[in-house]
């Protein structure tokens, strides 16, 4: 019965109101020659009934003989529906998207988060994802956690596990790294010496273990012994430790370059142009693609947008990108405003290369006229900062049969 319904509703059919004259003959009539009539319902001398389509057009006659008229009261089933919206595509177009929208976050990965790591970049780790198939967009049936756990421990060393859960449309990766034996510190019982890890002066030392090979004052160079790990023993012959300690420098770093008092500058001309793209999926379309132009400054503004459907995330990004063009003009500057550049200019290069932890104690600048076209200006920066750093001893030097030769004024 219920296979009879939907195929009737598939066809289409019609509620039908038969009333007047001889009803209950027209019912009679109507099965005695096979047209179906079903939900019928009496009302007041008259019926109400469904009935196919094509058995309506060989009432009439039937409705003829019984003296009875037939009204349509409604079209239904799928036939009617369709044609009753056809000139309404876009409505049913939007809600065919909606469906393959549904079916494709609910099926596809939508994102991938990852915990855990610290030394390996994320950016490395979603590479490695991508190629044993964990990607966004990728598709989510055929995955398995425990193939995806092995393989990326076997092709990062540096993953000691790693867990994978899939949820929905989500893949949370954990990962566990592995403990880098170079970041731990020295074994306090392996020998190294103190050695210098730049030039400089020493301003002040604190060496809590190794033999002092330095004294305030005395000027060092990168790689000198600033306290051996070599020491006489008091049971004569020698001892070997492991040097430790902070020694903190006078060091200088210093930045000279020559710039031209003619320079060439940028102009722009006109109104800035304005174009717009959108970012789908982490794929960038340009809704008006723009004439390749050397002479034009691009500047782009992204909006992104992250919303959920049924549960999924979706990031959509509108991109705005703002065109200058300019053409370039010869200009000439006075020998104190290039000074001022160039020191600004140096200045920020020079801050950047000094180690964090570092005490600038002195800086200053100065320039020189090279010809009437060029000027040179340097900047220095005074800091003090620990130059310490371990350096292992050669263990052949050690030796016994060596050690004799082994001077510890130089570590050679």
């Amino acid at each position: 019965m219920l296979f009879i319904r939907i195929v009737n509703y598939i066809r289409g059919y019609l509620n039908i109101k038969v009333s007047g004259g001889f009803t209950e003959r027209f019912i009679n009539i109507c099965s005695h020659r096979g047209l179906q009539l079903w939900d019928i319902c009496a009302e007041d001398g008259a019926f109400t009934a469904a009935m196919r389509v094509k058995d309506f057009f060989r009432v009439r006659e039937i409705a003829s003989v019984t003296r009875t008229k037939v009204r349509i009261i409604r079209r239904c089933g799928l036939y009617f529906t369709l044609k009753r919206y056809r000139h309404r595509w876009p409505a049913a177009a939007g809600v065919l998207l909606a469906v393959l929208i549904v079916y494709y976050t609910s099926s596809h990965i939508m994102g991938i988060d990852i915990t855990g790591n610290s030394r390996i970049p994320t950016g490395q780790l979603l590479s490695e994802l991508r190629e044993v198939g964990v990607y966004v967009g990728g598709s989510i049936s055929g995955l398995s956690a425990d193939r995806i756990r092995n393989e990326m421990i076997i092709n990062n060393d540096d993953i000691a596990w790693l867990g994978v859960n899939i949820r929905g449309s989500r893949v949370y990766i954990e990962i566990t790294e592995r403990i880098d034996i170079d970041s731990l510190p020295r074994l306090s019982d392996e020998p190294c010496n103190l050695v210098a890890a730049k030039d400089g002066v020493i301003a002040r030392l604190e060496i809590k273990q190794g033999q002092t090979m330095v004294k305030k004052g005395d000027a060092v160079r990168e790689g000198d012994v600033l306290a051996s790990g070599i020491m006489d023993s008091v049971y004569g012959g020698f001892r070997t430790v492991h040097a430790y300690g902070d020694v903190i420098a006078q060091t200088e770093y210093v930045k000279t370059r020559e710039y031209p008092l003619k320079y060439t500058e940028k102009e722009y001309s006109g109104e800035p142009k304005v174009r717009y793209g959108l970012n789908i999926m982490g794929k960038r379309l340009d809704i008006i693609p723009r004439t390749s132009d050397e002479s034009s400054d691009e500047q782009c503004e992204d909006y992104t947008l992250k919303f959920s459907i049924f549960g999924h995330d979706i990031e959509v990004g509108a991109v705005k990108k703002t065109i200058r063009e300019y053409t370039e003009v010869e200009k000439q500057s006075t020998v104190s405003e290039t000074v001022k550049r160039g020191v600004s200019e140096l200045t920020e290069e020079v801050e950047k290369e000094i180690p964090e932890g570092a005490e600038i104690v002195g800086k200053s600048s100065d320039h020189n006229i090279l010809s009437g076209e060029t000027v040179s200006v340097t900047v220095r920066y005074e800091c003090h900062e620990n130059i310490a750093k371990e350096s292992i001893i050669d263990k052949s030097l050690i030796d016994k049969n060596q050690v004799l030769d082994y001077d510890i004024e130089s570590g050679e």
